[in-house]
């Protein structure tokens, strides 16, 4: 018989959380589907959906602060959100329906840990840092190396993430992101990527890029990024980087599309990027 747990505070989290077959509940999108499924099969259920200190948003020393259980439709009503972390913002938009984004939860959109994860692109570009706790103790590490691979994360099995951390820039970054499906709403992205661009003296001054659903995991395409930096905008720099983008990803053929495409798709946008930086 499955077991579930309405926990109240993170010591009693800490406490159950290694009880045999537990496994962390919050909003459910996810995890509720690998049950129904079959992939998994808990046996505790261990909700922390109202727990106290997972919930909220806080700025503070230049940081933004989000709580692993606050929800995609409260981290999107956020003005701090809206207005230093535009790109989060817009992406977490694109996130599901409206029903699906009054449920699914930041944390647990990471934990997942799909390869075509909408939320770990702005993450990426922001530079963001998961704060973890556990049995042992508390630790930090960056959102690059928090993704490992498709569904496993550096979690182990008595640790859970506490809250995202982001430093707040003072470059005035111009965002983009696009991701592309097989249908218009709703989509999981066959190709998705984001950027952020600063251009000084027609030249850029500063680029980051991270695409979904080409690798095993959300990456930066840090090699390509620093090629670009310092350049003026060409037509030729365009080409130069759209080559370089699709041999920077490792896609694979699925039912939803096929590695080459994926492959071109990158290109297009990393060069759509260039085009709109250079753009009034």
């Amino acid at each position: 018989m499955r077991h579930y747990v309405k926990i109240k505070t993170v010591q009693e989290l800490l406490e159950r959380i290694e009880e045999p077959g537990a496994r962390i509940l919050c909003g459910g999108t996810d995890l509720v589907v690998k049950m129904r499924s079959g992939a998994i099969d808990p046996q505790v259920l261990l909700d922390i959906s109202d727990t106290e200190n997972l919930r909220g948003i806080e700025e503070k020393d230049d940081r933004v602060t989000i709580g692993a259980a606050t929800t995609v439709t409260e981290i999107i009503a956020d003005p701090v959100i809206a207005g230093k972390l535009p790109l989060l913002e817009t992406v977490l938009r694109t996130l599901g329906s409206t029903q699906i984004r009054n449920r699914a939860t930041l944390g647990g959109n990471l934990v997942n840990a799909s390869p075509a994860a909408d939320s770990a692109i702005p993450l990426l570009l922001y530079q963001a840092e998961v704060n973890i706790s556990g049995v042992r103790g508390d630790r930090v590490i960056g959102i690059e190396d928090f993704l490992v691979s498709p569904g496993k994360t550096a979690l182990t099995s008595d640790e859970f993430v506490r809250s995202v951390s982001i430093p707040l820039s003072q470059i005035a970054f111009k965002p983009f992101f696009h991701k592309v499906g097989r249908r218009k709403a709703m989509i999981i992205a066959i190709a998705s990527l984001g950027a952020l661009v600063s251009m000084k003296d027609a030249k850029i001054d500063e680029i980051r890029l991270a695409v979904g659903s080409v690798a095993p995991r959300p990456i930066r395409l840090r090699e390509l990024e620093s090629e670009l930096t310092g350049k003026a905008v060409t037509q030729s720099l365009i080409e130069e980087a759209k080559g370089a983008a699709t041999n920077a990803v490792s896609p694979i053929d699925d039912v939803r599309a096929s590695a080459d495409y994926r492959r071109e798709v990158i290109g297009e946008l990393v060069a759509r990027v260039l085009r709109n930086a250079v753009q009034g």
